[in-house]
């Protein structure tokens, strides 16, 4: 991922960074507005979709202008709006679809707590209680709504994650896999279903794991998971050959990590295997910084809503794993993804 600034001037270069949120809040509209969905049977006008979305035609067709700008649709000779490849992606009805994602990281409210980033960074405490009256966990807890969507926004990058360990890791051998903070189980779906004979436990917090039940019949792998409704600080379910903890560390100061890491150390069995999957930041010394932009400011994020949440090299997670007890750490990237492995084995 790069600013996309390289050839411009430093004032333009700047600016451009700057205004970089009218992208993304173009991207919320077409999402807010189901552009996606409504295009998905083929090219429309303008005034049809304004028709068919409640909009101000004219300026529905400036936003659609911009949208062709950045790829997301395209513009025909008939003045009919069509989906691009990149745009298909905002579609709410595709594997993996990315709306849920844009509509919850754009949200205003969420958006609120980026607004005090200097405060964050001169205190080292973060901003979204500060803004919110709630620390992120409560607040999602006290909005239902805005709950769900983050749950359906992590859910659409689940099968991503899942395919990345599959692609380093080969499950056949694998009698049971434990999915630690696993959400509704999206993740877990994934691997049951591309491995005949795995079984799975999940495991998240109860009034999460409550909608798990249809992702996994829906996936055809009900009969082969157990659900547990629990706390990953408190226990783990024991008994797993492997278990998973995708995109939860980043969450959690050193901390609080390493009692997470800690309670899966317990409740694993000598020679079972830990699968720790996030977005390893490159040492600062990579030959390519460019892949650094997008994590640096994944980084930022979790100064935003946690403080002391953060992206970690592999080195830290080396560190914090070996902390927590477990031997034998590696770091295998998930190549043509953005997901890491990190793998550890318990003695």
């Amino acid at each position: 991922m790069s600013a996309g600034t390289d050839n411009l001037p430093p004032r333009a270069a700047v600016s451009q960074m700057a205004t970089g949120y009218w992208v993304s809040q173009a991207v919320r509209a077409m999402a807010v507005l189901s552009l996606a969905d409504h295009l998905a049977s083929g090219p429309r006008t303008a005034a049809d979709l304004a028709e068919a979305t409640g909009a101000h035609a004219p300026s529905l067709a400036r936003l659609l202008r911009a949208l062709v700008a950045l790829g997301l649709c395209g513009r025909e000779a008939t003045e009919r709006f069509r989906l691009t490849p990149l745009g298909e992606a905002l579609r709410s009805d595709v594997p993996d679809s990315a709306r849920s994602f844009v509509l919850f990281f754009t949200a205003p409210w969420f958006e609120r707590g980026w607004e005090e980033l200097p405060h964050a960074v001169r205190t080292g405490e973060p901003t979204f209680p500060r803004v919110h009256g709630a620390g992120f966990w409560d607040y999602l807890g006290a909005h239902p709504e805005d709950g769900a969507l983050f749950d359906a926004a992590m859910s659409e990058g689940a099968s991503a994650r899942a395919e990345a360990l599959r692609a380093v890791r080969d499950l056949s051998s694998i009698g049971t896999v434990v999915d630690v903070g696993g959400g509704q189980g999206r993740l877990l779906a994934g691997l049951l279903e591309a491995t005949p004979g795995l079984s799975g436990v999940l495991l998240d917090r109860p009034e999460v794991v409550a909608g798990a039940e249809a992702v996994l019949r829906a996936a055809g792998v009900a009969d082969r998971c157990a659900v547990v409704g629990g706390d990953f600080f408190a226990s783990v379910p024991p008994g797993g050959d492997a278990y998973v903890l995708a995109q939860i560390v980043h969450d959690w100061p050193d901390a609080e990590a390493l009692a997470i890491l800690s309670a899966c150390h317990r409740a694993m069995a000598p020679g079972a295997r830990l699968w720790v999957i996030e977005q390893v930041l490159p040492p600062e010394d990579d030959p390519d910084p460019s892949e650094r932009v997008g994590l640096t400011l994944m980084d930022l994020n979790m100064l935003v809503l946690f403080g002391g949440g953060q992206q970690r090299t592999g080195e830290e997670y080396r560190q914090l794993l070996g902390a927590a007890g477990f031997d034998e750490v590696a770091v295998v990237p998930a190549e043509g993804t953005p997901w890491s492995v990190v793998e550890a084995v318990r003695r």
